[in-house]
C-alpha cells in the first residue's frame, strides 16, 4: 500500500466513464422496446436487463466516489445541496412536462395524483409501479439521487471518522451486506406474483432496484473507496484486472437472469474496484482509452442524455409505427440514428437548460465588496498626539474592528 495520501485532482476517465454507462443504459432500454423481431429481442433481453443495471450501479457507486473526491472541507452543507439541485432539478423538470406533452398527444390516459410524485422525486417510496414508472421512467433513479444528495454531508462526516486502516472492512461489509440482499428479498418478500417474464416480484425488485435508502449502499460505498485512495490506502490493482473482474461479474450476472441476483450482487465488488483504478491511473498519469475530447463531451452531456434517451425511444418508435418491428441490421440501424438524436437533445438540454441553471443556481454567492476605507489623515507631531480617555468603567476603549464578510 502507498503510505502517502493522493493530491486532488481532476478525473477525466471518469467523465468519459459516465458516457459509457449512460450509453449501456440506453442499449438497455433499445433491445426491449420492440425495434427488434420478438424472436431476437427475446434473445437480447438478458443481455438487456444485465447491462441497464450495470449501467445504473456505476453512476450511483461514481457519485459517492466523486462527491467525496472533490469535497471542500468546511464547506456549508446547505451550499452543497444548493449546487447539487440545481444540477438536478431544472433539466429534470423541463424533461417531465415534455415526457406529459408527449404522453397527452400519445393519448395516454394520465392520472395526475399517479404522475406528481415523480415530479418532486419521491415516487420510489413505495412499491407501486404505476407511480414509479409514470411519464420519464428513468426518473426512479434520480429519487435514489436525491436522497443520496441529501445525505451526503451526514455519510461523509461518519465515513471520515472511521480510521483509515479500517476503511477497507467497512467496504467489504457494505459489499457484503448488498450481495446478502438478494437472499434476504427471496426469503422475506416471496408470495406474490411475479413480474412479467422475471423470476422477482414486484416488492423483490422494488427494494433491490429503487428503493432509495438500499441503494444509497452503493452510494456509500463509493465515498468509502475514495477515502481508501485519498488517505493513501489504494492497493497496486489496475484497471485492466478490474475490468475483468467485471466481466466475470457481468457473466455471472447474465446467467442468474431473472432472479433477484441478477441486478447488482455479481458486480458491486467489480465496480467498487474499477473506478478507484481508472481514478488513481489518471493521478499517476497512467494510460486511459476514456480522456478523449469526444468521450469528455459525450460525458458532460450524460446525464441530459439519460433523461432524454427514453422519451426519443419510446415516442420515435411511436412515430414510425407503433407495434413495428425490424430485422436485425436495419433495427440497430434504426436505433443508432435514435442515439444521434438524443445526443443533439441532450447537447441542447445541456447546453440551454443545464449550464445556466449551475450559473444562476449552482454558483456560490460572491463575497460582499468590502467598503472603501478613506486614507488616514496624516498624524501630528507625536507631542501633540492626544491619550486615549478612559472610558467610564476606567478601560480604555479597544479599537474598532472590521465588520466580518457573511458567508
Amino acid at each position: 500500500m502507498s503510505s502517502q495520501p493522493t493530491e486532488p485532482s481532476r478525473l477525466p476517465s471518469l467523465t468519459g466513464m459516465r458516457f459509457a454507462a449512460a450509453f449501456l443504459v440506453f442499449l438497455c432500454h433499445s433491445f426491449v422496446l420492440g425495434f427488434y423481431h420478438p424472436e431476437t429481442e427475446a434473445a437480447l433481453r438478458p443481455y438487456a436487463f444485465a447491462i441497464g443495471w450495470l449501467g445504473v450501479e456505476f453512476f450511483f457507486v461514481l457519485s459517492g466516489f466523486v462527491l467525496t473526491w472533490s469535497v471542500r472541507e468546511g464547506q456549508p452543507a446547505r451550499r452543497f445541496w444548493r449546487r447539487r439541485l440545481a444540477k438536478v432539478y431544472p433539466n429534470h423538470v423541463v424533461t417531465w412536462f415534455a415526457a406529459l406533452a408527449l404522453a397527452l398527444w400519445a393519448g395516454q390516459t394520465l392520472d395526475l395524483f399517479k404522475l406528481l410524485p415523480s415530479l418532486f422525486l419521491v415516487h420510489t417510496w413505495y412499491p407501486r409501479l404505476d407511480v414509479i414508472l409514470s411519464l420519464n421512467v428513468v426518473t426512479w433513479s434520480l429519487a435514489c439521487d436525491l436522497l443520496f444528495y441529501l445525505a451526503f454531508p451526514l455519510l461523509y462526516a461518519l465515513v471520515r471518522r472511521v480510521p483509515a486502516r479500517r476503511l477497507w472492512w467497512v467496504a467489504a461489509g457494505i459489499v457484503a451486506v448488498v450481495m446478502l440482499l438478494p437472499a434476504v428479498a427471496q426469503a422475506w418478500l416471496a408470495g406474490e406474483p411475479k413480474l412479467p417474464g422475471q423470476d422477482m416480484t414486484l416488492t423483490q425488485n422494488w427494494l433491490l432496484v429503487s428503493f432509495p435508502p438500499v441503494r444509497a449502499l452503493d452510494f456509500t460505498l463509493g465515498i468509502v473507496m475514495a477515502r481508501i485512495v485519498r488517505t493513501g490506502g489504494w492497493i497496486r490493482f489496475g484497471p485492466v484486472p478490474a475490468l475483468a473482474l467485471l466481466v466475470l461479474g457481468f457473466a455471472v450476472q447474465v446467467s442468474q437472469f431473472p432472479g433477484v441476483y441478477s441486478l447488482t450482487a455479481p458486480i458491486v465488488a467489480p465496480l467498487a474496484l474499477l473506478i478507484p483504478a481508472v481514478a488513481t491511473a489518471d493521478v499517476r498519469g497512467g494510460f486511459s482509452p476514456f480522456r478523449g475530447r469526444v468521450l469528455q463531451w459525450l460525458g458532460a452531456v450524460s446525464y441530459a442524455s439519460y433523461l432524454v434517451h427514453f422519451l426519443v425511444l419510446v415516442h420515435g418508435h411511436t412515430v414510425l409505427g407503433a407495434g413495428r418491428t425490424w430485422d436485425a441490421v436495419p433495427a440497430t440501424a434504426l436505433l443508432a440514428a435514435l442515439f444521434a438524436v438524443t445526443t443533439l437533445l441532450a447537447w441542447a438540454l445541456y447546453r440551454l437548460v443545464e449550464e445556466p441553471g449551475m450559473r444562476r443556481w449552482g454558483r456560490p454567492k460572491p463575497l460582499p465588496a468590502p467598503h472603501a476605507v478613506p486614507l488616514p489623515a496624516p498624524l501630528p507631531a507625536p507631542h501633540a498626539v492626544p491619550p486615549p480617555t478612559a472610558a467610564a468603567d476606567g478601560r480604555t476603549p479597544a479599537a474598532p474592528t472590521a465588520p466580518a464578510a457573511s458567508d
